[in-house]
């Protein structure tokens, strides 16, 4: 929960470029005064920021069932007041590797005075994460700047078609890709696991058009190479949004053939 009201304001002896930086500290957060040194010792030792910079600095991360509690820290060296509509946020891993994405929206984000830090807590639920965490040390916070194709969501009984492993890819797939072009409709392979002689597929059907787009019937084949070994023929329960990315889990059935596979709209 963001909320910053009754400020208290704290001057951190951090100067970015010969300019100190503010903690700000909202009153109706509850923070103990112990807890106040603690963002006033990290708000110190983190590395100085350039000129007309943002960013957040995770500072602590506690395991709540399935969930995550976060305690970060927003910095900020910009010229003047501002405020942001939506931030996308990422969780990465000691690899850099993206675990988890949570979208901050107006409500949930402050209001930003020039060149102050302002301590913040953030929840990762388990539908916002996507990656096994090895060890807690090593998260780290990322503002996400490339834009992508919003993964639109599908009813509880579409998603327990996909492994727990290929929705984790997809998630990752989906953030790290660039939108599908204007006015363009495609198919993006995901993943591929093969189980006895089945093989299943984790695909994104991925929407260009500002329209909705019914797909009452699509063909698709399996290919090993430049032969096709499967066929099926998928139904989607509605049509893909505009704008959007859909996911898919689909089965060939009796295949012969180790792979590597791809798959394809069948022409």
């Amino acid at each position: 929960m963001l909320g910053f009201r009754k400020r208290k304001q704290i001057e951190t002896g951090n100067k970015e470029e010969g300019r100190q930086l503010t903690l700000v500290i909202d009153d109706a957060m509850g923070i103990p005064k112990e807890d106040e040194y603690v963002f006033r010792y990290h708000a110190k030792r983190l590395p100085p920021l350039l000129d007309n910079q943002l960013s957040i600095e995770l500072l602590n991360v506690e395991s709540i069932g399935h969930d995550l509690s976060i305690v970060a820290l927003f910095r900020n060296t910009l010229p003047s007041s501002f405020e942001i509509n939506e931030l996308p946020v990422l969780l990465l891993d000691a690899n850099n590797v993206p675990i988890g994405r949570k979208v901050l929206g107006r409500s949930e984000l402050p209001s930003f005075e020039a060149w102050t830090s302002k301590p913040v807590y953030l929840d990762f639920f388990l539908d916002e994460m996507f990656g096994e965490i090895e060890s807690y040390d090593s998260l780290r916070l990322v503002f996400q700047m490339n834009p992508i194709d919003p993964l639109q969501p599908v009813s509880p009984g579409e998603e327990t078609k996909f492994s727990k492993r290929a929705w984790q890819q997809l998630m990752r797939t989906n953030i790290s890709t660039p939108p599908v072009g204007e006015n363009e409709f495609n198919l993006m392979l995901v993943s591929v696991e093969k189980e006895e002689t089945d093989v299943t597929a984790t695909i994104l059907l991925r929407n260009g058009y500002d329209r909705h787009l019914n797909v009452e019937k699509l063909p698709l084949e399996l290919m090993s190479g430049e032969d096709v070994v499967g066929f099926t023929m998928i139904r989607l329960e509605e049509p893909v949004h505009g704008k959007h990315a859909y996911p898919v889990s689909v089965t060939f059935e009796e295949i012969d053939g180790e792979g590597p596979f791809t798959v394809r709209i069948k022409q």
